[in-house]
């Protein structure tokens, strides 16, 4: 278990790390292949989510994902990709985090995964949590509490924070 101290110093709170669903590449899982390879041609991400038209996370998709959709032994049949749809070729059951869910869960899950789509209890996506921010934030708090006087007061209030928890 993280301390929640420790824990408050790094992420407090946990939305901070957020890149809200405005803000996130998306596509439909009603859209074509050949809509979902323009959207990840033009972004910085190599899979993006799929969500539904009332915006639950139904998967993710990647570039791979589509080529494989259309590659026979023989070919690559690029005017199938007009045809397949979103929803036929994602992965369907892709890692979330549970808005409200411990810091800990986020940082189990982050280490086999660039990102987890966190969603609401109702499956709404709310947008994506990446491992670059989380390193980005662990990075700024150990640079912190490596002045000594940022050290020794942490340190005091773990030590406070033992002796009123026993």
């Amino acid at each position: 278990m993280i301390d929640p101290l420790l824990e408050k110093q790094i992420v407090d709170p946990i939305e901070k790390l957020l890149i809200p669903a405005d803000n996130v590449a998306h596509v439909l899982d009603t859209n074509t292949l050949s809509h979902g390879m323009l959207i990840l041609s033009t972004v910085k991400y190599s899979m993006i989510p799929v969500l539904s038209t009332k915006s639950k996370l139904m998967g993710l998709i990647n570039m791979p994902m589509m080529i494989n959709a259309v590659t026979t032994v023989e070919a690559i049949e690029i005017e199938k990709m007009d045809q397949i749809l979103i929803r036929d070729v994602m992965e369907k059951d892709p890692v979330t985090i549970v808005e409200g869910e411990p810091f800990e869960k986020i940082l189990h899950r982050l280490v086999d995964q660039n990102f987890i789509c966190m969603i609401d209890h109702e499956g709404n996506f709310k947008g994506i949590i990446t491992r670059r921010e989380l390193l980005k934030r662990i990075n700024h708090f150990l640079h912190e509490i490596s002045i000594p006087e940022k050290s020794k007061e942490l340190l005091l209030k773990l030590t406070l924070s033992e002796s009123l928890t026993s």
